[in-house]
């Protein structure tokens, strides 16, 4: 997965976190939770459609 592809799962896992949650309600431990899960999902989509 290049940066590109990292950026665009990134954002979408952010955007999908503070629409859930609310800014005022963020919690950093989660959010990190959310983009390392994120991330490995779009890892292992992309190393089965390989």
């Amino acid at each position: 997965m290049n940066d590109d592809e990292s950026a665009d799962v990134l954002r979408a896992a952010i955007d999908a976190y503070l629409t859930e949650v609310g800014p005022e309600e963020l919690d950093s431990d989660d959010l990190a939770w959310v983009l390392v899960n994120a991330l490995r999902r779009a890892t292992e989509r992309r190393a089965a459609v390989s």
